[in-house]
């Protein structure tokens, strides 16, 4: 029997010293002014901690200022066997590739319940990045995701995730291009949903094999060949694993 993760326990103190418990998987602590900072303790991810901001307007910003010299502690550890190198024989690291993404949502009330949240949204598609890029993605409901598969691609049905490369012929995979990709992902929820449960898999799970899958395919990738196709589900396979999702095909 798979072992359930823990939830974290969390102890709220108030400027008076009274303490109280609280079990969460994710806090939103409201700043007022549409000024949002949300923490997630995911069990399935790169880390133990996400730490996000949000605002209504204007760009989040996560800002720390330590009133003394000791009122500040951060702590990162990675370890791994390795062997001693010579100095200045380690070639330097290539920059990560930026993405800036955009979430929209054209849902009802209740669809949006089965939505991820965007700094997840962000992590899957940052995870599957090759190349600069600039993506929306778009969740729509059935009637939407209906009406763009049937305009685009001639088939009347809402199918998961759609593709749209704008501004460039899309290039080699991996390649990189003169400027950042832009492109959209349009996931229809219901379907996934739909597929999730029929297929016994996680719904976060599928949401973020469809987030990669239809990244890679703004890169580049497809699978319209049985050879690239093996190559493509190896790289989703991969990628999925690092973000700590199993295998898709299984």
């Amino acid at each position: 029997m798979a072992k359930k993760p823990a939830v974290p326990k969390i102890v709220a103190i108030d400027a008076h010293g009274a303490r109280s418990r609280v079990r969460a998987q994710r806090l939103e602590i409201d700043l007022g002014r549409g000024r949002r900072v949300v923490l997630d303790f995911p069990h399935m991810a790169w880390g133990d901690l996400d730490i996000e901001a949000a605002t209504d307007s204007g760009t989040p910003v996560i800002s720390v200022q330590p009133g003394a010299r000791n009122l500040l502690s951060l702590r990162v550890e990675c370890q791994h066997a390795m062997a001693p190198s010579a100095p200045g024989s380690l070639a330097k690291a290539a920059p990560a590739p930026s993405l800036t993404l955009t979430v929209q949502k054209a849902l009802d009330e209740a669809t949006r319940a089965l939505v991820p949240k965007k700094h997840r949204i962000r992590s899957w598609a940052r995870a599957a990045l090759r190349r600069d890029a600039e993506v929306t993605v778009r969740l729509v409901g059935e009637e939407e995701g209906r009406a763009l598969n049937r305009q685009f691609r001639g088939k009347d049905y809402a199918t998961n995730v759609l593709t749209f490369v704008y501004g460039e012929s899309v290039q080699v995979p991996g390649e990189q291009g003169r400027g950042p990709l832009v492109g959209d992902l349009v996931l229809c929820v219901p379907v996934v949903a739909r597929e999730a449960a029929a297929q016994g898999k996680d719904l976060a799970a599928h949401y973020a094999h469809l987030v990669v899958h239809g990244m890679l395919h703004l890169q580049g990738f497809d699978h319209e060949t049985e050879a690239d196709a093996t190559v493509m589900e190896a790289l989703e396979t991969e990628i999925l694993a690092g973000l700590g999702f199993p295998d898709p095909y299984v």
